[in-house]
Protein backbone atom coordinates (compact mmCIF):
# COMPACT_ATOMS: atom_id res chain seq x y z
CA UNK A 1 0.00 0.00 0.00
CA UNK A 2 1.67 3.45 -1.10
CA UNK A 3 0.53 7.28 0.15
CA UNK A 4 1.94 9.69 -2.43
CA UNK A 5 2.04 12.94 -0.46
CA UNK A 6 0.94 15.73 -3.14
CA UNK A 7 0.74 18.33 -0.85
CA UNK A 8 -1.48 20.07 2.07
CA UNK A 9 -3.97 17.13 2.93
CA UNK A 10 -3.72 15.79 -0.81
CA UNK A 11 -2.86 12.37 -1.08
CA UNK A 12 -2.97 9.58 -3.87
CA UNK A 13 -2.96 6.13 -2.18
CA UNK A 14 -2.29 2.90 -4.15
CA UNK A 15 -4.18 -0.12 -2.56
CA UNK A 16 -4.65 -3.91 -4.06
CA UNK A 17 -4.81 -2.05 -7.64
CA UNK A 18 -6.91 0.78 -6.74
CA UNK A 19 -6.31 4.69 -7.18
CA UNK A 20 -7.89 6.46 -4.46
CA UNK A 21 -7.43 10.24 -4.42
CA UNK A 22 -7.95 12.58 -1.06
CA UNK A 23 -8.93 15.83 -1.18
CA UNK A 24 -7.89 16.67 -4.60
CA UNK A 25 -6.35 20.05 -4.22
CA UNK A 26 -4.35 20.33 -7.77
CA UNK A 27 -2.84 24.44 -7.85
CA UNK A 28 -0.86 26.13 -5.13
CA UNK A 29 -3.46 29.04 -5.21
CA UNK A 30 -6.97 28.50 -3.62
CA UNK A 31 -9.79 29.89 -1.42
CA UNK A 32 -9.98 32.92 -3.40
CA UNK A 33 -6.08 33.34 -3.31
CA UNK A 34 -6.30 33.82 0.12
CA UNK A 35 -3.91 30.86 0.87
CA UNK A 36 -1.22 28.72 -1.26
CA UNK A 37 -0.12 25.40 -0.94
CA UNK A 38 3.02 25.09 0.92
CA UNK A 39 5.86 24.24 0.28
CA UNK A 40 4.87 24.61 -3.38
CA UNK A 41 4.70 21.83 -6.38
CA UNK A 42 3.34 21.49 -9.46
CA UNK A 43 0.76 18.34 -9.73
CA UNK A 44 0.00 16.42 -13.08
CA UNK A 45 -3.48 15.99 -13.25
CA UNK A 46 -3.42 13.46 -15.81
CA UNK A 47 -1.28 11.56 -13.85
CA UNK A 48 -3.42 10.62 -10.77
CA UNK A 49 -5.64 9.02 -12.83
CA UNK A 50 -7.88 7.66 -9.74
CA UNK A 51 -10.33 5.55 -9.43
CA UNK A 52 -12.06 7.04 -6.30
CA UNK A 53 -12.06 10.80 -5.04
CA UNK A 54 -12.77 11.12 -1.35
CA UNK A 55 -13.74 14.89 -0.26
CA UNK A 56 -13.77 14.68 3.58
CA UNK A 57 -15.92 17.56 3.82
CA UNK A 58 -16.53 21.69 1.95
CA UNK A 59 -13.88 23.92 3.58
CA UNK A 60 -12.48 25.29 -0.10
CA UNK A 61 -8.70 23.70 1.03
CA UNK A 62 -10.43 20.13 0.98
CA UNK A 63 -13.32 21.21 -1.93
CA UNK A 64 -11.77 22.95 -4.37
CA UNK A 65 -14.15 23.65 -7.26
CA UNK A 66 -10.96 24.37 -10.12
CA UNK A 67 -9.34 20.43 -8.73
CA UNK A 68 -12.67 18.49 -9.26
CA UNK A 69 -13.28 20.28 -12.27
CA UNK A 70 -10.19 19.24 -14.24
CA UNK A 71 -10.67 15.46 -12.51
CA UNK A 72 -14.24 15.48 -14.45
CA UNK A 73 -12.86 16.44 -17.45
CA UNK A 74 -9.95 13.93 -17.20
CA UNK A 75 -12.12 11.01 -16.32
CA UNK A 76 -16.03 11.41 -15.56
CA UNK A 77 -15.90 7.55 -14.56
CA UNK A 78 -13.74 8.50 -11.31
CA UNK A 79 -16.25 7.71 -8.63
CA UNK A 80 -16.39 10.29 -6.08
CA UNK A 81 -17.42 9.65 -1.82
CA UNK A 82 -18.33 12.82 -0.17
CA UNK A 83 -20.08 13.32 3.55
CA UNK A 84 -21.85 16.43 2.34
CA UNK A 85 -24.97 16.56 -0.23
CA UNK A 86 -23.78 19.58 -1.39
CA UNK A 87 -20.51 18.10 -2.54
CA UNK A 88 -22.13 15.53 -4.38
CA UNK A 89 -24.52 18.44 -6.23
CA UNK A 90 -21.37 20.17 -6.92
CA UNK A 91 -19.70 16.82 -8.60
CA UNK A 92 -22.82 15.85 -10.64
CA UNK A 93 -22.90 19.36 -11.90
CA UNK A 94 -18.96 19.26 -12.54
CA UNK A 95 -19.85 15.97 -14.61
CA UNK A 96 -19.23 13.05 -12.61
CA UNK A 97 -20.84 10.45 -13.43
CA UNK A 98 -20.55 7.96 -10.21
CA UNK A 99 -21.51 10.41 -6.51
CA UNK A 100 -21.62 8.48 -3.57
CA UNK A 101 -22.44 10.56 -0.12
CA UNK A 102 -21.39 8.03 2.93
CA UNK A 103 -22.23 8.83 6.55
CA UNK A 104 -19.57 8.48 9.04
CA UNK A 105 -18.78 5.41 10.90
CA UNK A 106 -19.49 3.45 7.55
CA UNK A 107 -17.63 0.53 5.92
CA UNK A 108 -16.70 0.64 2.65
CA UNK A 109 -15.99 -3.06 0.77
CA UNK A 110 -14.19 -2.17 -2.23
CA UNK A 111 -12.75 -4.44 -4.88
CA UNK A 112 -9.96 -5.02 -2.02
CA UNK A 113 -8.99 -3.05 0.90
CA UNK A 114 -11.42 -1.91 3.03
CA UNK A 115 -12.71 1.19 4.74
CA UNK A 116 -14.41 3.04 7.17
CA UNK A 117 -15.09 6.59 7.53
CA UNK A 118 -14.30 8.12 11.07
CA UNK A 119 -16.97 10.88 12.79
CA UNK A 120 -16.01 14.76 13.39
CA UNK A 121 -17.94 15.40 17.00
CA UNK A 122 -17.10 19.02 16.66
CA UNK A 123 -18.10 19.61 13.01
CA UNK A 124 -20.91 21.82 12.19
CA UNK A 125 -20.98 20.42 8.71
CA UNK A 126 -20.63 16.74 7.14
CA UNK A 127 -17.37 15.93 7.74
CA UNK A 128 -15.46 12.56 8.33
CA UNK A 129 -11.89 11.27 7.81
CA UNK A 130 -10.85 7.75 6.57
CA UNK A 131 -8.99 4.74 7.34
CA UNK A 132 -8.45 2.29 4.96
CA UNK A 133 -7.32 -1.20 5.32
CA UNK A 134 -5.45 -3.67 3.28
CA UNK A 135 -3.36 -6.99 3.96
CA UNK A 136 -0.14 -4.92 3.70
CA UNK A 137 -1.53 -2.86 7.33
CA UNK A 138 -4.26 0.18 8.62
CA UNK A 139 -3.90 3.93 7.09
CA UNK A 140 -6.11 6.10 8.85
CA UNK A 141 -6.57 9.56 7.19
CA UNK A 142 -7.57 11.81 9.93
CA UNK A 143 -7.98 15.22 7.65
CA UNK A 144 -9.25 17.92 9.64
CA UNK A 145 -11.47 15.79 12.04
CA UNK A 146 -11.77 15.38 15.93
CA UNK A 147 -13.28 11.91 17.02
CA UNK A 148 -13.48 14.01 20.68
CA UNK A 149 -11.98 13.23 23.87
CA UNK A 150 -8.96 10.37 23.62
CA UNK A 151 -11.98 8.00 25.84
CA UNK A 152 -13.76 8.49 22.02
CA UNK A 153 -10.46 7.97 20.17
CA UNK A 154 -9.68 4.73 21.84
CA UNK A 155 -13.40 3.66 21.40
CA UNK A 156 -14.09 4.31 17.78
CA UNK A 157 -10.57 2.31 17.09
CA UNK A 158 -12.55 -0.43 18.84
CA UNK A 159 -15.36 -0.50 17.09
CA UNK A 160 -12.83 -0.18 13.80
CA UNK A 161 -11.14 -3.49 14.58
CA UNK A 162 -14.61 -4.99 15.13
CA UNK A 163 -16.08 -4.39 11.59
CA UNK A 164 -12.33 -4.87 10.35
CA UNK A 165 -12.59 -8.18 11.69
CA UNK A 166 -9.01 -7.21 13.57
CA UNK A 167 -7.30 -7.71 16.97
CA UNK A 168 -7.67 -3.42 18.40
CA UNK A 169 -4.31 -3.67 19.93
CA UNK A 170 -1.32 -1.91 17.61
CA UNK A 171 -4.75 -1.90 14.72
CA UNK A 172 -3.11 1.32 13.21
CA UNK A 173 0.03 1.27 11.13
CA UNK A 174 -0.13 4.71 9.87
CA UNK A 175 -1.72 7.78 11.48
CA UNK A 176 -1.69 10.94 8.81
CA UNK A 177 -2.48 12.95 11.88
CA UNK A 178 -4.11 16.56 12.79
CA UNK A 179 -1.58 18.46 14.65
CA UNK A 180 -1.83 21.88 14.19
CA UNK A 181 -3.94 23.88 16.41
CA UNK A 182 -5.14 26.45 14.13
CA UNK A 183 -5.55 30.04 15.37
CA UNK A 184 -7.72 30.57 12.26
CA UNK A 185 -10.50 33.95 13.38
CA UNK A 186 -9.52 34.18 16.97
CA UNK A 187 -7.55 37.95 15.76
CA UNK A 188 -10.36 38.72 13.40
CA UNK A 189 -13.04 38.00 16.56
CA UNK A 190 -11.03 39.66 19.20
CA UNK A 191 -10.82 36.42 20.87
CA UNK A 192 -7.38 35.02 22.38
CA UNK A 193 -4.09 35.23 20.35
CA UNK A 194 -1.45 33.63 22.76
CA UNK A 195 -0.47 30.37 22.46
CA UNK A 196 -2.84 27.56 22.79
CA UNK A 197 -1.66 25.68 25.05
CA UNK A 198 -5.25 23.48 26.13
CA UNK A 199 -5.69 23.42 22.00
CA UNK A 200 -2.29 22.27 21.39
CA UNK A 201 -2.45 19.75 24.39
CA UNK A 202 -5.46 18.00 23.62
CA UNK A 203 -3.93 17.67 19.56
CA UNK A 204 -1.55 15.65 21.19
CA UNK A 205 -3.52 13.19 23.65
CA UNK A 206 -5.84 12.45 20.75
CA UNK A 207 -2.68 11.49 18.49
CA UNK A 208 -1.55 9.38 21.32
CA UNK A 209 -4.95 7.99 21.99
CA UNK A 210 -5.24 6.52 17.92
CA UNK A 211 -1.57 3.79 19.27
CA UNK A 212 -0.53 4.18 15.58
CA UNK A 213 2.79 2.76 14.84
CA UNK A 214 3.64 5.41 12.99
CA UNK A 215 2.51 9.25 12.78
CA UNK A 216 3.15 11.07 10.03
CA UNK A 217 1.65 15.38 10.45
CA UNK A 218 -0.52 16.00 7.51
CA UNK A 219 -3.72 18.64 6.35
CA UNK A 220 -1.74 21.52 7.67
CA UNK A 221 0.37 22.76 4.34
CA UNK A 222 -0.78 25.92 3.72
CA UNK A 223 0.01 29.49 4.08
CA UNK A 224 -1.71 33.19 3.67
CA UNK A 225 -0.08 34.28 0.50
CA UNK A 226 -0.79 37.90 -0.92
CA UNK A 227 -2.20 40.51 0.78
CA UNK A 228 -3.35 38.01 3.25
CA UNK A 229 0.40 37.18 4.23
CA UNK A 230 0.29 39.07 7.47
CA UNK A 231 -1.92 36.58 8.95
CA UNK A 232 0.70 33.97 9.11
CA UNK A 233 2.08 36.01 12.07
CA UNK A 234 -1.04 35.12 13.95
CA UNK A 235 -2.49 31.79 12.88
CA UNK A 236 -0.13 28.85 13.00
CA UNK A 237 0.97 28.21 16.30
CA UNK A 238 3.32 25.22 16.08
CA UNK A 239 6.07 23.99 13.82
CA UNK A 240 6.10 20.86 12.20
CA UNK A 241 9.29 20.20 13.86
CA UNK A 242 8.09 21.37 17.62
CA UNK A 243 5.18 18.74 16.70
CA UNK A 244 7.26 16.12 15.72
CA UNK A 245 9.69 16.83 18.72
CA UNK A 246 6.93 17.21 20.91
CA UNK A 247 5.12 13.82 19.80
CA UNK A 248 8.29 11.82 20.38
CA UNK A 249 8.30 12.83 24.43
CA UNK A 250 4.64 11.91 24.55
CA UNK A 251 4.71 8.86 22.43
CA UNK A 252 8.04 7.10 22.62
CA UNK A 253 7.78 4.21 21.12
CA UNK A 254 5.69 5.86 18.24
CA UNK A 255 8.12 6.06 14.83
CA UNK A 256 7.75 9.58 13.24
CA UNK A 257 7.98 10.98 10.04
CA UNK A 258 7.61 14.49 8.84
CA UNK A 259 5.21 15.49 6.09
CA UNK A 260 7.01 15.48 2.65
CA UNK A 261 5.63 16.88 -0.39
CA UNK A 262 6.77 14.27 -3.09
CA UNK A 263 7.49 10.97 -0.97
CA UNK A 264 6.05 8.03 -0.87
CA UNK A 265 5.03 6.29 2.56
CA UNK A 266 4.81 3.14 1.53
CA UNK A 267 2.96 0.66 4.27
CA UNK A 268 4.19 -3.23 3.77
CA UNK A 269 3.33 -6.34 6.27
CA UNK A 270 2.82 -3.84 9.19
CA UNK A 271 5.53 -1.40 9.06
CA UNK A 272 6.44 2.03 7.33
CA UNK A 273 8.79 3.25 5.06
CA UNK A 274 9.55 6.28 2.87
CA UNK A 275 11.03 6.77 -0.60
CA UNK A 276 11.43 10.45 -0.24
CA UNK A 277 11.46 10.96 -4.35
CA UNK A 278 8.63 8.54 -4.80
CA UNK A 279 5.77 10.29 -5.82
CA UNK A 280 8.25 12.75 -7.88
CA UNK A 281 9.70 9.87 -9.40
CA UNK A 282 6.68 8.26 -10.81
CA UNK A 283 5.34 11.54 -11.98
CA UNK A 284 2.73 12.99 -9.94
CA UNK A 285 4.18 15.56 -8.38
CA UNK A 286 7.21 18.03 -9.02
CA UNK A 287 8.64 20.28 -6.35
CA UNK A 288 9.26 23.84 -7.04
CA UNK A 289 12.59 24.34 -4.50
CA UNK A 290 12.20 25.09 -1.09
CA UNK A 291 11.94 28.11 0.59
CA UNK A 292 11.79 29.84 4.07
CA UNK A 293 8.27 29.05 6.05
CA UNK A 294 6.69 32.52 6.61
CA UNK A 295 4.36 30.88 8.64
CA UNK A 296 6.50 31.97 11.94
CA UNK A 297 4.32 32.88 15.16
CA UNK A 298 4.50 36.28 16.14
CA UNK A 299 1.13 37.43 18.06
CA UNK A 300 2.17 40.35 18.82
CA UNK A 301 0.30 42.92 17.03
CA UNK A 302 -2.46 42.88 14.72
CA UNK A 303 -2.07 45.12 12.11
CA UNK A 304 -5.21 47.13 10.66
CA UNK A 305 -6.94 46.38 7.31
CA UNK A 306 -5.32 47.78 3.86
CA UNK A 307 -7.92 47.09 1.33
CA UNK A 308 -5.62 46.02 -1.56
CA UNK A 309 -8.85 46.80 -4.41
CA UNK A 310 -7.34 43.87 -6.77
CA UNK A 311 -9.62 44.97 -9.41
CA UNK A 312 -8.42 48.65 -9.21
CA UNK A 313 -12.55 49.31 -8.92
CA UNK A 314 -12.55 53.37 -8.77
CA UNK A 315 -13.46 54.49 -5.06
CA UNK A 316 -16.60 56.42 -5.20
CA UNK A 317 -18.01 52.99 -7.39
CA UNK A 318 -17.08 50.80 -4.45
CA UNK A 319 -18.47 53.75 -1.77
CA UNK A 320 -21.63 53.51 -3.61
CA UNK A 321 -22.24 50.14 -4.13
CA UNK A 322 -21.62 49.16 -0.49
CA UNK A 323 -24.02 51.83 0.95
CA UNK A 324 -26.76 50.63 -1.07
CA UNK A 325 -26.29 47.31 0.16
CA UNK A 326 -25.61 48.79 3.73
CA UNK A 327 -28.99 50.93 3.35
CA UNK A 328 -31.02 48.60 1.45
CA UNK A 329 -30.71 44.81 2.97
CA UNK A 330 -28.41 45.29 6.27
CA UNK A 331 -30.53 47.42 8.02
CA UNK A 332 -33.36 45.88 7.64
CA UNK A 333 -32.15 42.84 8.89
CA UNK A 334 -30.33 44.50 12.18
CA UNK A 335 -33.81 45.37 12.60
CA UNK A 336 -35.00 42.27 12.50
CA UNK A 337 -32.28 40.49 14.58
CA UNK A 338 -32.41 43.05 17.00
CA UNK A 339 -36.11 43.26 18.00
CA UNK A 340 -37.01 45.36 20.85
CA UNK A 341 -33.31 45.97 22.00
CA UNK A 342 -31.52 48.90 21.85
CA UNK A 343 -28.18 47.93 19.85
CA UNK A 344 -25.71 50.18 18.10
CA UNK A 345 -23.89 48.27 15.49
CA UNK A 346 -21.09 50.29 13.90
CA UNK A 347 -19.61 49.15 10.52
CA UNK A 348 -16.28 50.41 8.78
CA UNK A 349 -15.75 50.12 5.70
CA UNK A 350 -11.86 50.26 4.08
CA UNK A 351 -11.57 51.63 1.34
CA UNK A 352 -8.16 51.88 -0.84
CA UNK A 353 -7.75 55.47 0.39
CA UNK A 354 -10.71 56.42 3.35
CA UNK A 355 -13.04 54.93 5.42
CA UNK A 356 -16.81 54.79 5.96
CA UNK A 357 -18.64 54.62 8.80
CA UNK A 358 -21.86 53.45 9.73
CA UNK A 359 -23.86 53.35 12.26
CA UNK A 360 -27.42 51.49 13.04
CA UNK A 361 -29.30 52.10 15.98
CA UNK A 362 -32.22 49.51 16.61
CA UNK A 363 -34.76 49.63 19.67
CA UNK A 364 -37.22 51.72 18.44
CA UNK A 365 -37.48 53.62 15.02
CA UNK A 366 -34.10 52.24 13.38
CA UNK A 367 -31.84 55.20 12.27
CA UNK A 368 -28.84 55.01 10.22
CA UNK A 369 -25.93 57.55 10.31
CA UNK A 370 -22.62 58.11 8.80
CA UNK A 371 -20.74 58.63 11.98
CA UNK A 372 -18.95 56.20 14.50
CA UNK A 373 -20.58 55.71 17.87
CA UNK A 374 -18.30 55.81 20.64
CA UNK A 375 -20.53 53.70 22.58
CA UNK A 376 -21.14 50.91 20.41
CA UNK A 377 -22.34 47.63 20.73
CA UNK A 378 -21.30 45.55 17.97
CA UNK A 379 -18.42 46.69 15.78
CA UNK A 380 -17.26 44.89 12.70
CA UNK A 381 -14.92 46.36 10.13
CA UNK A 382 -14.40 44.67 6.51
CA UNK A 383 -11.89 45.90 3.25
CA UNK A 384 -14.38 47.79 0.75
CA UNK A 385 -13.73 46.07 -2.40
CA UNK A 386 -13.96 42.37 -0.93
CA UNK A 387 -17.45 43.41 0.69
CA UNK A 388 -18.18 44.28 -2.76
CA UNK A 389 -16.96 41.21 -4.18
CA UNK A 390 -19.49 38.94 -1.68
CA UNK A 391 -22.29 41.01 -2.62
CA UNK A 392 -21.70 40.76 -5.97
CA UNK A 393 -21.35 36.83 -5.63
CA UNK A 394 -17.61 37.03 -6.52
CA UNK A 395 -16.63 35.58 -3.00
CA UNK A 396 -18.06 34.49 0.00
CA UNK A 397 -17.29 35.26 3.34
CA UNK A 398 -14.81 32.88 4.57
CA UNK A 399 -12.51 34.17 2.12
CA UNK A 400 -12.61 37.86 4.10
CA UNK A 401 -12.42 36.35 7.46
CA UNK A 402 -10.04 33.51 7.50
CA UNK A 403 -7.88 36.63 5.04
CA UNK A 404 -8.04 38.87 8.12
CA UNK A 405 -10.41 40.87 5.88
CA UNK A 406 -13.26 40.90 8.20
CA UNK A 407 -12.92 41.23 11.89
CA UNK A 408 -15.53 42.01 15.07
CA UNK A 409 -16.02 42.73 18.29
CA UNK A 410 -19.11 42.26 20.78
CA UNK A 411 -19.29 44.41 24.08
CA UNK A 412 -23.31 44.08 23.88
CA UNK A 413 -24.46 43.22 27.80
CA UNK A 414 -27.26 44.15 29.59
CA UNK A 415 -27.89 45.46 32.99
CA UNK A 416 -30.18 45.08 35.62
CA UNK A 417 -30.41 44.57 39.47
CA UNK A 418 -28.97 41.13 38.51
CA UNK A 419 -26.07 42.00 37.27
CA UNK A 420 -24.19 42.44 33.67
CA UNK A 421 -25.13 39.44 31.49
CA UNK A 422 -23.73 39.55 27.58
CA UNK A 423 -25.90 39.23 24.77
CA UNK A 424 -25.59 36.65 22.56
CA UNK A 425 -25.75 37.79 19.08
CA UNK A 426 -23.89 37.02 16.30
CA UNK A 427 -20.49 39.84 16.27
CA UNK A 428 -20.18 39.43 12.15
CA UNK A 429 -23.77 41.28 12.37
CA UNK A 430 -22.74 41.61 8.28
CA UNK A 431 -24.73 37.86 8.04
CA UNK A 432 -27.66 39.03 9.30
CA UNK A 433 -27.85 40.53 5.73
CA UNK A 434 -26.48 37.94 3.90
CA UNK A 435 -25.72 34.50 5.89
CA UNK A 436 -22.34 32.70 5.66
CA UNK A 437 -24.07 29.54 3.88
CA UNK A 438 -26.40 31.47 1.15
CA UNK A 439 -22.47 33.57 -0.01
CA UNK A 440 -20.94 30.17 -0.36
CA UNK A 441 -24.17 28.81 -2.66
CA UNK A 442 -23.72 32.12 -4.65
CA UNK A 443 -20.78 31.62 -5.36
CA UNK A 444 -21.07 28.70 -6.51
CA UNK A 445 -24.24 29.32 -8.90
CA UNK A 446 -22.28 31.79 -9.74
CA UNK A 447 -20.01 29.64 -11.55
Amino acid sequence: MDWHCLGHAMWLAEVDGLRLLFDPLLDDAHHGGVFEVYPPRRIDAAALRADFVFVSHRHPDHFDLASLRRLAALDPDSVVVTSDDLVASVAHRLGFRAVRVVAPETTIDLDGPRLVTAPSRGASEPEWGVVVANADGIVYDQIDTEIGAPADVRAFFGRVAKALGRDAGGLVTLALARWQPLLEVEAMLAGPIGFPFRAYADELERCAAIGARAVCPSSAGTRHAGPHAFMNRLVYPVTETRFLEDAAARMPGTRLFGHRTGATYRVAGGDVSVDATGAIDTGLVASLGTIDDPRVFRPLEIPPIVDPNLDARPEEELRERAATWIAGALVPSLERAAGRRRLRYVLEVVLPRTVDVYTVTTGGPVTLTRDDHLDWDVRCAVAGSFLVDVIEARRHWGELLLGGMLRAASRACEVDVRGLRAIPLQPLFVYEALSYEESIRRVLDRG
